[in-house]
């Protein structure tokens, strides 16, 4: 499996996805007893609502209620209705550096001011010596990203103790059933939020995400979506309900976050072999890899010489505060396997070890 070569992030294998399976239930929901899926949707169907806090329980450890889930086109959505409908324009959120870029990007398109703050694996939070007032935090769910390593739990509740946030917002941008441990979302909190997506499970075009929110928000922020939005999409939502309710979700993450796991300790094997590494991120059930360089090696203009050899990574420096002088590299194994991910491993780390020697 190839696609130009390349180890970009965020992008799961949709080679080895069920498609027969996802066509046939369409072919089962699109019957002339369902025509209401035809039309707008208010609130988000509710078979799919059902099977998300199933899900929830089965892999998060979360007890929710329905009406706490609010069904969104992907994480960018939900990041966005939250912006819109808990903050103002000026307001500051305080975002862990590095961070996801989708994010970085909604809260500055909302006009709000972002208060990066550097997070240390083993260390923890570089906390600001006069914090502002904090309207949102926002922190990654149980794996990190694009650090791809397991979040700390007691970081994340120091960090909001310190900088006391009207609201919390943590992002399962990927996760695997055992990191659920380092969730500080609770769901009977009045100001905590969590927010995931079907895109890195399943497949990037897809576009369903959903929100799990406090119940006084739920009314409100189902509104918002509806007037700003207009919900639709219920043949997607019933197919993806199916597909969850008949445990087709959980054999599909299980089989293909084994396969990650396999294709990390093969990138993780090859990249320590190169020279000016300070480090890599161990192998998990993540798409996501992240290797680390020692000062000062430029990682933006690697990225680029990378690029024009067809191998498409992202430079970990540019997602950095100013403060944080960390630079690397971010990949992603979820477009290569087999033979093409070791070939391709060896040709990265080839142009890599010539980019990186003194």
């Amino acid at each position: 499996m190839v696609q130009n070569g390349s180890f970009v992030p965020g992008i799961p294998d949709i080679t080895k996805f069920p498609i027969r399976k996802w066509r046939q239930l369409y072919a089962n929901v699109t019957v002339p007893q369902n025509a209401l899926l035809l039309s707008y949707s208010t609130g988000g169907y509710g078979p799919l609502k059902r099977a998300i806090r199933d899900f929830l329980q089965r892999w998060r450890n979360i007890n929710c209620d329905t009406e706490q889930i609010i069904i969104t086109d992907g994480t960018h959505n939900g990041i966005q209705l939250c912006a819109m409908a808990l903050a103002d324009a000026g307001d500051t959120v305080a975002i862990e550096s590095p961070c996801y870029w989708g994010a970085q990007k909604v809260f500055t398109s909302s006009n709000l001011e972002l208060e990066m703050i550097p997070w240390m694996p083993g260390k923890g939070h570089v906390l600001p010596e006069s914090p502002k007032p904090i309207q949102l935090a926002y922190l990654m769910g149980g794996h990190h990203y694009p650090l791809s390593v397991p979040t700390c739990i007691k970081d994340k509740r120091r960090l909001c103790q310190a900088l006391n946030p009207a609201y919390i917002i943590e992002d399962d941008y990927e996760f695997s059933q055992e990191d659920h441990i380092n969730l500080l979302f609770d769901a009977r909190s009045d100001r905590h939020i969590l927010a995931g997506s079907f895109s890195k499970m399943i497949f990037p075009g897809l576009r369903l995400g959903y929100l799990v929110v406090p119940k006084h928000l739920s009314s409100p922020i189902n509104q918002l979506r509806s007037e700003l939005f207009r919900e639709g999409r219920m043949l997607d939502q019933a197919v993806l309900a199916e597909f969850m309710s008949n445990g087709d979700l959980d054999a599909w993450c299980r089989r293909i976050q084994r396969e990650y796991l396999g294709r990390q300790q093969v990138v993780h094997d090859h990249l320590e072999t190169l020279p000016n590494v300070r480090y890599i991120s161990p192998p998990s059930h993540a798409i996501g890899i992240c290797i680390e360089f020692e000062h000062p090696v430029e990682d933006v203009a690697i990225a680029k010489s990378l690029l024009r050899e067809h191998l498409v990574v992202r430079p970990l420096s540019t997602v950095c505060a100013g403060k944080d002088q960390r630079s690397g590299l971010v990949m992603g194994v979820g477009m290569l396997s087999g033979e093409t991910l070791k070939d391709e491993v060896n040709r990265l780390c080839r142009h890599l070890k010539i980019l990186l020697s003194p």
